[in-house]
């Protein structure tokens, strides 16, 4: 339904964070963690719908106020929120001892503040060795075009090589923390979690604006840079009913929003 030739559509950073700290600001995710779901599902719903009016309405050409400028200045401070929130995972921090804002001061307090007891070296071990292994993965890639696919199969690589070593050394026993159990099928239906009456539908209906707009702003921001670099246009509204589209659908079937992927365009 969209013009970009090269965005991937999934979960992001930025938005996930912003969707965590608007939805927990409303309902303590813990105690209440089913009307938690429902919330983030209806504040799904109504971000597609913010979307898709967008582009009905034909006010993709909202999309020629973001500046070069901007745009570069979007992806350069996702970057640097995408990165901070990696130090939990990468330094083994557990999530309680983790703060669950995302400025750069708040972040690097925690990660300090938990440098004595909260930090797990077999964590920090396995990451950087794996984070190693994918630099010289894309590395080999740019150094030599006949292994244009070594970097494209580094991750999958990581992820089967990490999981046999934590198998094998048991490395969850030393705190290094594991998926666990994944459970089989498709996503259920999530048409009746969706709330279109009573106290919480205003509160996913806000939330639902805020991370639809900030959703379409990275997506539009990567698909014009994409656009730019090989030469093509790219058509605002189409992007825009796109993308409600699918936050609806996803809305109904157990995802929150979605939108335009950094890390996973193709260079």
């Amino acid at each position: 339904m969209g013009s970009s030739r090269d965005i991937a559509i999934g979960p992001v950073a930025v938005v996930s964070l912003l969707m965590g700290t608007l939805l927990s600001n409303e309902i303590d995710p813990v105690t209440h963690k089913e009307e938690y779901q429902r919330l983030a599902f209806t504040a799904t719903f109504f971000a597609g719908i913010t979307q898709a009016t967008l582009g009905i309405f034909r006010l993709g050409f909202l999309i020629d106020f973001l500046s070069h400028a901007a745009i570069v200045g979007f992806m350069g401070g996702a970057a640097i929120t995408i990165g901070l929130q990696q130090l939990k995972g990468f330094l083994g921090i557990k999530s309680k001892m983790f703060t669950t804002k995302t400025d750069i001061v708040s972040v690097l307090h925690s990660v300090f503040a938990s440098a004595k007891h909260g930090w797990n070296w077999h964590t920090i071990l396995i990451g950087a060795s794996f984070l190693c292994f994918l630099l010289v993965a894309k590395y080999i890639g740019k150094k030599n075009n006949k292994f244009f696919w070594v970097p494209a199969i580094a991750p999958l690589i990581s992820v089967v090589l990490s999981t046999f070593f934590v198998f094998i050394t048991r490395a969850d026993k030393q705190g290094v923390e594991i998926v666990n159990h994944i459970e089989k099928g498709i996503n259920p239906s999530s048409v009746h979690d969706i709330y279109f009456s009573g106290e919480y539908l205003g509160k996913g209906f806000k939330i639902g604006v805020t991370a639809g707009m900030i959703a379409l702003t990275e997506a539009i921001a990567i698909g014009r840079t994409f656009a730019s670099m090989k030469d093509y246009q790219l058509d605002g509204n189409r992007e825009m009913v796109a993308l409600g589209t699918m936050n609806v659908v996803g809305s109904m079937t157990s995802c929150y929003v979605a939108t335009g992927k950094i890390i996973m365009n193709r260079s």
